[in-house]
């Protein structure tokens, strides 16, 4: 349990003996994979907000149908300001591709787009889930290091 791989440790994938470090050294150790951490985790939270969304626009395009269309509906501006409207076109909607790019597609192509997205978001959730994992593995042995390093130093101040 002594040894552990980050990259910022030893970016050849060796491990590193964290025994073999100081006080100090376990403490930057730390507090980078806290930072680490902490980071992930707001990665982790953003993937899985977006696929969130990417989710209710996937449901909101079941609505687009003939019994719908000239159906009078609240258009969102914001996500808190909306403004009366009337379900025109019910075989196309515009889509953001990306960084507020639009495009007009038809509405299988619009589903179809989603779900690519959600998939995709979906591995990444998984593979940053993993990442988050290993660094909670790794912050963990950090402190039992740590732990049995401050035990060790009050065993040598008590047999002084």
């Amino acid at each position: 349990l002594r040894a552990m791989s980050t990259p910022q440790n030893d970016p050849t994938g060796g491990h590193v003996d964290l025994s073999q470090l100081s006080w100090e050294q376990l403490q930057q150790v730390h507090a980078s994979l806290q930072q680490e951490i902490q980071n992930i985790t707001q990665s982790y939270g953003g993937l899985r907000l977006a696929v969130g969304r990417f989710k209710s626009s996937e449901e909101n395009l079941t609505h687009f149908n003939k019994d719908n269309k000239d159906r009078e509906i609240f258009v969102p501006l914001t996500s808190s300001l909306y403004i009366p409207g009337k379900l025109g076109d019910i075989k196309k909607v515009i889509v953001e591709i990306g960084d507020k790019f639009f495009v007009e597609k038809e509405i299988d192509e619009a589903k179809e787009f989603l779900k690519r997205k959600i998939d995709y978001l979906s591995k990444r959730i998984e593979e940053v889930g993993a990442i988050l994992s290993r660094k909670n593995q790794d912050i963990q042995i950090v402190n039992m290091v740590r732990q049995q390093k401050a035990q060790e130093a009050l065993r040598r101040q008590s047999a002084k």
